[in-house]
């Protein structure tokens, strides 16, 4: 679900007015507002790629195997804790 951004169109005689303007409602604004404003700007850059998806890999660790090709003695291969 996408959320639009509220735009708000102010009209200025000269370029003080606006600059007062902007910093009276850069004033206003919380820093959870501005938070949210630069969460909603940066978004399309890293969000993630609708092609991608997550891919999961099964591995039935009780069967691993080791091959002994150049005939060093075999060793046990212990359980990992975890594969990451």
């Amino acid at each position: 679900m996408t959320q639009s951004m509220e735009k708000i169109l102010r009209t200025c005689d000269d370029f003080e007015s606006a600059e007062q303007a902007e910093r009276a409602a850069d004033a206003e604004l919380s820093y959870q507002d501005r938070f949210r404003i630069f969460m909603q700007l940066m978004a399309p850059y890293y969000a993630a790629s609708p092609g991608f998806q997550r891919v999961y890999r099964v591995d039935d660790l009780d069967q691993r195997s080791v091959c002994d090709d150049w005939g060093i003695r075999i060793q046990p291969v212990s359980k990992p804790s975890s594969d990451g």
